[in-house]
């Protein structure tokens, strides 16, 4: 892998930078967004931003921990059917125990912890789908060819993917099923069957958005948030004021309005929100250079991985990364419906924060793996036979 990246010596040093400048602007902007409400709600105005990082630290540990054993131990086929076990249990669980908060069920206590399992179900996902479809791309056959396969991906996901729809959450599963789609289209679905399963989807999805009165009265106030502009628009037509009403360089930090009050979850779904307002559209163009900076290096790391498993896995990584934080960014604008969608490593939220670094863990496992095989294959020919000895008896394993 060649090792320069812009101004770093290689993309994993690049990754590293960008997700700690990320980490750095989150946790002021979660002070920011949070210190009234959580000054109101517990006497401690720095409660949430100590909670995000604690939850960071967890996320660098889980870094640390899928870097030294490297994503080929992690997508072993036992571990993955353990852990889609686990999530299913957990999601089953959520139908029945799960904490209610604004309608919806979307959370198991367990203990002091307070987990989302649908953010759980995405990275491994991706590892299910990085898992069979990669090794289809190794054999260099169809798709179409490995029906078995593609069953293996594709069982899952829409189990899962109802699942999360049923608490209600249409938005994370259809995040989730596209996700996993794709992983498909990477991995060479036909374009005949890509084009059909999107018509599918449209017309899937535009059937649940109008299968209910609720359901269609949200469409309709997307469209129009001010057709119900003290109910289901309120959110978005407070956003917009807050982002309008940060001009080109913002009021500074600590200063924007809508934290107090007016503004719902402003420094979880809706943080993008207060930092436009704090820090205007030059504060916003640069986040979002940060993360287009981050997905070129995620780009360089997947797009120099021959291993096709690895591949897929740093794709896959690089959807959710950058997809859900524009995404987010995108929802908070009004340009999509008001899904849910945490700004990665800016928004508050345990669950997401652990499982985004653990993701980034596996990306950089798999740049891991890229230079292991380079300085294996720039070592003297019977050296390098010894070491593959070694490699392929299971003794030299992490």
């Amino acid at each position: 892998m060649k090792k320069r990246f812009l101004l770093w010596d290689n993309p994993c040093i690049a990754v590293y930078a960008l997700v700690g400048v990320l980490l750095l602007v989150g946790g002021i902007n979660v002070f920011s967004a949070s210190f009234v409400k959580a000054q109101g709600m517990f006497g401690d105005g720095l409660y949430f931003l100590l909670l995000y990082y604690v939850y960071a630290l967890l996320g660098i540990v889980a870094i640390a921990i899928i870097r030294y054993f490297g994503y080929k131990f992690w997508l072993n086929k036992k571990l993955l059917y353990l852990a889609l076990a686990i999530v299913l249990g957990m999601l089953i669980a959520v139908e029945f125990v799960g904490e209610v908060n604004n309608g919806a069920a979307r959370w198991l206590k367990i203990g002091p912890l307070k987990l989302q399992p649908s953010e759980i179900a995405k990275p491994l996902l991706i590892m299910i789908a990085a898992k069979y479809l990669g090794n289809v791309m190794k054999r260099g056959e169809r798709l179409s060819q490995r029906l078995g396969d593609c069953l293996c991906v594709i069982i899952p996901t829409l189990i899962i993917g109802f699942l999360v729809y049923k608490q209600p959450d249409m938005g994370t599963a259809a995040i989730i099923v596209a996700l996993v789609m794709g992983l498909f289209v990477v991995a060479g679905l036909p374009m005949l069957w890509v084009t059909g399963m999107g018509i599918l989807g449209v017309v899937g999805g535009g059937i649940l958005a109008f299968s209910s009165e609720y359901r269609a009265h949200r469409f309709m106030v997307w469209l129009d948030p001010w057709l119900d502009a003290q109910g289901r628009g309120y959110q978005t037509i407070q956003s917009l004021k807050a982002i309008g009403s940060g001009g080109l360089t913002g009021t500074g930090w600590g200063h924007g309005a809508a934290k107090f009050a007016f503004l719902p979850e402003s420094h979880t779904d809706f943080a993008f929100a207060i930092f436009c307002q704090e820090n205007g559209l030059i504060g916003a163009f640069l986040l979002i250079l940060v993360f287009c900076l981050l997905c070129a290096a995620c780009c360089k790391i997947a797009f120099h991985t021959r291993d096709k498993v690895g591949f897929l896995l740093a794709v896959g990584v690089t959807f959710l990364i950058i997809g859900q934080a524009f995404s987010n960014m995108a929802m908070v604008c009004g340009l999509l419906p008001v899904i849910g969608v945490p700004l990665t490593f800016i928004s508050y939220g345990g669950t997401s924060m652990v499982i985004s670094m653990a993701a980034i863990g596996l990306l950089l496992s798999v740049y891991d793996e890229e230079e292991r095989l380079q300085k294996l294959e720039a070592e003297p020919p019977e050296k390098r036979r010894s070491d593959l000895r070694v490699v392929h008896s299971g003794r030299w394993q992490r």
